[in-house]
């Protein structure tokens, strides 16, 4: 599918300054994309080592598990374990990036620069082609730049979202792992 720069596009005077706020923000935004999946990371990581080291150890002493009732805290864990993996990855997973050009209201023309844009049109010569209409006018990069601060700053809420949702889980799972252990061993 190959966009059309023709597509009248909505004036955005921004000064040179503002341009400049607005890169900075598109790095901080890249920035903080790269933290949040650093994150994830270490939340998976992390939870996928206490799976493979507690998995193990139980199941060699599955007697001794089931006799002392520590399946309990056991099951609590990898509810826990597994549902942080799973947020993890939602994190990590790509984004459905073509939903965002189809946001677009019809006299808004796509950023050459979104990846998403790019891999939608189907040569090299048909990208140089889109590229320079696209950029022939400086409100016309403005609102390019516009946009892809927006799509960034919009997955990098979501991906916080589901970090913070991620933790919590953690948290809390952690917690009540600890405590039936406690009652366990108390009871």
């Amino acid at each position: 599918m190959e966009l059309h720069a023709a597509k009248k596009t909505k004036k955005l005077d921004f000064s040179k300054e503002t341009v400049n706020v607005i890169r900075t923000t598109l790095r901080n935004y890249i920035e903080l994309t790269a933290i949040a999946d650093n994150k994830a990371n270490v939340l998976l990581s992390l939870n996928a080592l206490m799976v493979a080291g507690v998995v193990p150890i139980a199941l060699s002493n599955l007697q001794y598990v089931i006799e002392n009732l520590l399946y309990v805290p056991l099951i609590i864990l990898s509810i826990t374990s597994f549902a942080t993996i799973y947020m993890s990855t939602m994190v990590l997973a790509p984004m459905k990036f073509d939903i965002f050009n189809s946001e677009l209201p019809d006299n808004i023309a796509p950023s050459p620069f979104f990846f998403g844009t790019v891999y939608e049109i189907q040569s090299l010569e048909a990208y140089f082609d889109y590229l320079q209409a696209a950029t022939e006018r400086k409100d016309t990069i403005r609102q390019h730049l516009s946009q892809d601060m927006y799509y960034i700053g919009r997955r990098l809420g979501e991906k916080m979202a589901l970090i913070r949702q991620s933790f919590r889980v953690f948290r809390v799972g952690i917690f009540l792992t600890l405590l039936a252990t406690a009652l366990v061993f108390v009871l």
